[in-house]
């Protein structure tokens, strides 16, 4: 169980906020305020579905016609209870969640895409025109009763009218008699309890017969009805309470027939809600670029370019420093590093994240990261002190160990941040250990955090133990932020002292009482750390020139492998117009002197067949294979107009500038316009254009060693080679679809990718990626 505690402890609930905001109805609010991890994988799925649903929705089609809803669970409720009458506003809330019921169902029917997940709940809503018809028969757009709600309301009204008209007639007869007079103090008229009345002035009013109402609050003027029309006002006054009756009488058969249908009200009610709850959510994830990940019981607990969400809120994606995380012999990994470093987001992150994603939640994470089902998340986070209990941060650091030992098993993630402090260190280091050897052998999965040098070599000696650590920057003196898998790292505490402007003084009498042991696995550890660095570089730029080798030798397996082929097609070819030839001469020499023979040998017949024998020999001569020649390099240098070839590509350009500085060129290629290194051309001729078609040889220009070109980070100069030349690769080696992974970011590079594929003559489509593979982050490209 992941008890409530622990999610404000992980701040569930900031997430939680977040995508409320999103929520359109308070009952949708609701559902995602009382969202908690689930109790079932499969249900964790299904919601995951659900909101991948809502985001293929939202991002192919318009948004679903959701908006705001009350609570009416209390209102329909009580619309089944005999006499009831519902108040007008209640009414209209109910046509609402009526009218927006069909437009919802109407939206989901009228997609080209089926949605399995979100169909089959949109039939379960309730579509009843007939309720519509007879609220809007009632009600003006306004939300005031119509006069023609039912007959006799439209006579009352009717009568009312006339008799105010008459009303106003004969106060306006009177108030300009007694205005002439001086009597009145303003001409006008006011109403006093519903009833009409005239402003009086006080001194005057034993010579206004009628009923004194009310006076003003300074005595000036009194408020008295004439007695002409106290009849007249009687008689509004009772066709108003007839008015109100019929009205309650039309609002009353409106509440039965709402009644009478309450039930499949609330069902479209908390349909409507679901569907609000899974859009917020699809909303949410489409701003923080999120996914769900896969939860695949043959592979190990895996986060892939994890985020914090409240740090993506704060700071913004690009400004958040990805997870990658992955357990896989090791259930349980040790963290060190500086303070400030980050190893408390490590565990607040990997945390957080598992709690969104047992509750259906999409997280900013890559979707090939791999989740596991957990019951329980046990946490020890933070000053545990507790003045209210009586424990200091130790008791209460061991009483949080005791509860996780005690509640811990194989499928719970436990989370310890600074584990063994607040104690003799010796002690609290030797008491860690037993803790976490405790942990690793329930089979949970365990992130640690500490600062205790023997930890990191007991993590280094047992098994199912694993060391990482925050990186640093040793030049800088400040922390990355990056997470570090299979290495311990020094705490830097003396450096961070520096860096913050502690005296020198200090730090130098300080190292006087370091431990000399300490010291030196301190030193030690600073050393691995700089030389894994140094090492992870050249390992990079060795995989860089490994790949480039493995791509060659596949180019020249795969040219020696079409040569072979070709040189078998064309002897085979060769050999079959050999024959042919060696059968059509001697044919025909045969027949030169069989008729040679038959006609004596005439001049006419010689000079015939020696005509014949003369397009034998052009016929010959059309079959001779023409040579060809082979285009070379030279170091011939380029200049404006050249026409030249990107290397290893089948792209033709000419040269519109050359800077000689920066070793590079401005091509033209049809109607792209590119900057690249001059190494990457060489000069070529023009292909003249010919209708006939040749029999020529096509010799494939390179071999494809991956369908995906990762450009993120490049700038849009120095991506026209790379993608064109990738493209061309792709095309000769007969690959049909091929992905470009150009990141959002501004949308520049993007913009620069579709440019080329624009342009590019092999491209015959190219759009983005679903948005659990990368959205428009990621552009698919099919070939001809």
């Amino acid at each position: 169980m992941i008890t409530e505690k622990i999610l404000n402890q992980l701040e569930y609930f900031k997430v939680l906020e977040y995508i409320r905001r999103y929520a359109q109805t308070d009952n949708g609010k609701d559902n995602i305020d009382n969202l908690r991890p689930f109790n079932s994988i499969q249900q964790i799925l299904i919601n995951g579905e659900f909101v991948n649903e809502a985001k293929d929705i939202l991002i192919s089609n318009d948004l679903p016609p959701i908006d705001y809803i009350p609570d009416l669970n209390t209102v329909l409720s009580r619309s089944n209870i005999e006499g009831t009458i519902l108040q007008q506003d209640a009414i209209l809330e109910i046509l609402r969640l009526a009218v927006i019921s069909r437009k919802v169902n109407n939206f989901f029917k009228s997609l080209e895409k089926a949605h399995p997940l979100i169909d089959e709940v949109i039939d379960k809503l309730y579509i009843d025109r007939y309720i519509e018809y007879n609220i809007n028969s009632v009600f003006t757009e306004s939300g005031d009763i119509k006069d023609n709600a039912s007959a006799k309301l439209g006579e009352i009204r009717k009568e009312i009218r006339e008799k105010e008209h008459h009303l106003r007639k004969t106060v306006g007869k009177i108030l300009k008699q007694y205005s002439s007079d001086a009597i009145v103090q303003d001409e006008y008229i006011t109403q006093r309890d519903g009833r009409t009345v005239l402003p009086v002035k006080a001194n005057y009013k034993r010579q206004v017969k009628g009923l004194i109402h009310s006076e003003s609050a300074t005595g000036q003027t009194v408020y008295i009805e004439p007695e002409e029309t106290l009849e007249l006002n009687n008689e509004i006054i009772s066709l108003n309470f007839a008015e109100k009756r019929e009205i309650e009488r039309i609002l009353k058969k409106l509440t039965k027939k709402i009644g009478e249908i309450s039930y499949e009200l609330k069902i479209s009610l908390g349909i409507i809600a679901e569907v609000d709850t899974y859009f917020a959510i699809a909303k949410y994830s489409i701003e923080i670029m999120g996914a769900f990940p896969q939860f695949d019981e043959t592979r190990k607990f895996e986060i892939i370019d994890g985020r914090h969400p409240i740090l993506i809120k704060k700071l913004g994606r690009e400004k958040t420093v990805p997870l990658n995380i992955k357990f896989s012999k090791n259930n349980l990994i040790l963290i060190t590093g500086p303070n400030a470093g980050g190893k408390t987001v490590v565990l607040k992150s990997a945390g957080l994240l598992s709690a969104l994603v047992l509750s259906g939640i999409h997280v900013p994470v890559n979707p090939d990261s791999n989740f596991r089902f957990f019951d329980s998340i046990l946490v020890d986070i933070g000053d545990q002190q507790s003045i209210e209990e009586d424990l200091s941060t130790f008791s209460s650091h061991l009483s949080n160990m005791k509860n996780i030992v005690d509640g811990v098993d194989e499928n719970s993630l436990v989370l310890l941040d600074e584990i063994g402090t607040g104690t003799d260190p010796a002690e609290g280091s030797a008491l860690a250990t037993s803790v976490l050897i405790t942990l690793q052998k329930s089979g949970a999965i365990v992130l640690a955090t500490t600062h205790h040098g023997s930890l990191k070599l007991a993590a280094n000696n047992l098994n199912g133990f694993e060391n990482a650590s925050m990186e640093f920057d040793n030049e800088n003196l400040m922390p990355t932020y990056k997470f570090r898998q299979g290495t311990p790292g020094s705490s830097y505490a003396f450096e961070v002292a520096e860096r913050i402007g502690l005296d020198k003084k200090i730090l130098d009498l300080a190292n006087q009482y370091l431990d000399p042991n300490k010291s030196k696995i301190e030193n030690f550890l600073s050393d691995l750390e700089k030389k894994s660095a140094d090492l992870k570089v050249k390992l990079d730029k060795l995989e860089i020139e490994n790949t480039r080798l493995k791509g060659l030798t596949n180019l020249y397996e795969k040219k020696v492998e079409k040569l072979e082929k070709q040189k078998k097609e064309i002897l085979e070819k060769t050999k079959n117009e050999a024959e042919n030839y060696l059968s059509d001469v001697n044919k025909t020499v045969e027949a030169a002197i069989k008729n040679i023979k038959e006609s004596n040998a005439s001049k006419e017949v010689i000079k015939a067949e020696k005509q014949n024998i003369e397009n034998l020999k052009q016929k010959t001569k059309k079959i001779v294979p023409k040579k060809i020649e082979l285009k070379s390099t030279n170091d011939k240098p380029f200049a404006n107009g050249d026409y030249v070839k990107l290397k290893d590509t089948t792209t033709y350009g000419t040269i519109e500038g050359v800077n000689e500085v920066k070793k590079t060129a401005t091509l033209i290629a049809g109607v792209m316009k590119m900057q690249v290194k001059l190494v990457n051309i060489e000069h070529a001729k023009k292909q003249k254009q010919d209708n006939k078609p040749e029999n020529n040889v096509y010799y494939a220009t390179s071999q494809l060693d991956s369908y995906r070109l990762d450009i993120r980070g490049k700038r849009p100069e120095e991506i026209d080679f790379t993608l064109i030349k990738f493209l061309d690769n792709a095309y000769s080696s007969g690959v049909s679809k091929v992905e470009v992974l150009h990141g959002k970011g501004t949308g520049v590079l993007k913009k620069t990718v579709h440019d080329i594929l624009k342009a590019h003559e092999h491209v015959t489509n190219y759009y983005f990626e679903k948005i659990e593979f990368g959205g428009d982050g990621v552009t698919i490209v099919e070939l001809m």
